[in-house]
């Protein structure tokens, strides 16, 4: 039989420091204590920030008077993030030399994402495919459209006009489109996708939450309830539209040309490969288009999923992250993206001849 101190030291080795207290209890009544704790100090505020960020709540309610459907969505992905967490948690306490936890505040940052990510995917597949849709048309290879979105630290993503982010105008945080217009006033929802945006942002006449904007979008496509219930004819039939203008290969969520975008990404190297997908904020349109799964994009940067996940909540990572990352300059990041972002355009060029 190995001494106590060496058995101890087996359960806790290779463990985040933040967890030894919880893994070196005696007993359960002692490792529930200390559970308590763990989560009640390290865990929920990162699982709140994070929740909140992306149901577009900032750090607090925007009526504190009363509770929004939005209210009881953020209460209801707290408490499955918590629940699955406790019950990992308990997994890692049994077996702790099968179940490690390098970083835990990571981990916690990842499963809360993960737990957003598979609502959002499972339950709202169309206000999903809406919300990337705008993305595209806020990128700056969309600039002609005049959109842009930018992050701050209490809603998580604004967008508005350009101009409006120069001038640092206040997010709009009680936006209802019902009390500027009436429904007679909406756009029809055949109306192209870019009118509708510039529509709805002169209607609020401010930078608005991302989930507040994707979300008063919809109600212009004929949505029945305040989220998610769409007329799913008419969406579908927007998203399956062309919009006027130029488009890169990578501003459609066809899947057949996702498939090829990430076929090409394949063929340049590694860390052009990372210095691009980290900046991207459509990083995830892969993943909900189940072109390559989370898996398949840590095979393919060479980055551990567990790192990928604590990094999901952060993109896009700015420059002096990713320089980080790979343990390079920051004038090479900016060096290998613009060689891959030549190389990955030479190719798709080239694939268009051929094909023609």
């Amino acid at each position: 039989m190995e001494p106590p101190n060496k058995q101890e030291d087996s359960r806790v080795a290779r463990q985040d420091p933040l967890l030894h207290p919880f893994l070196r209890a005696p007993n359960e009544e002692s490792a529930k204590a200390e559970l308590d704790g763990l989560l009640r100090t390290e865990a929920v505020p990162i699982i709140q920030k994070i929740i909140n960020q992306r149901l577009g709540m900032g750090s607090i309610s925007r009526n504190p008077e009363s509770i929004d459907e939005r209210d009881l969505d953020a209460q209801d992905l707290r408490q499955q993030t918590l629940m699955a967490l406790t019950a990992h948690l308990w997994q890692v306490y049994a077996f702790p030399e099968k179940n490690r936890i390098g970083a835990f505040r990571g981990y916690v940052a990842g499963a809360s994402f993960n737990t957003w990510r598979g609502a959002v995917r499972d339950e709202t597949p169309l206000w999903t495919r809406l919300s990337f849709r705008l993305a595209y048309l806020c990128r700056e290879s969309a600039g002609q459209t005049g959109l842009t979105k930018w992050p701050d630290a209490k809603q998580g993503s604004l967008v508005g006009f350009t101009a409006w982010r120069k001038k640092h105008l206040a997010p709009v945080l009680t936006f209802a489109l019902l009390e500027q217009s009436s429904l007679e006033e909406l756009p029809s929802p055949t109306t192209a996708l870019p009118e509708i945006a510039a529509w709805t942002l002169h209607q609020a006449r401010g930078p608005l939450p991302w989930n507040d904007f994707v979300t008063a979008v919809a109600f212009v496509l004929q949505v029945k309830d305040e989220r998610i219930s769409l007329d799913r004819r008419n969406l579908e039939t927007l998203l399956r539209s062309q919009q006027p203008g130029p488009q890169t290969s990578g501003e459609s969520l066809n899947r057949d040309r996702l498939r090829n975008l990430w076929e090409q990404l394949q063929r340049l190297d590694r860390k052009e490969r990372v210095v691009l997908l980290f900046k991207a904020e459509d990083l995830l349109d892969f993943e909900l288009s189940r072109v390559a799964t989370l898996q398949d994009l840590s095979a393919s940067l060479g980055i551990p999923l567990t790192q990928i996940l604590s990094l999901l909540p952060s993109l896009p990572l700015d420059d002096h992250q990713i320089a980080r990352l790979l343990g390079i300059q920051r004038q090479t990041v900016v060096n290998l993206r613009s060689q891959a972002r030549l190389t990955l355009r030479r190719q798709l060029q080239t694939q268009r001849t051929t094909n023609e």
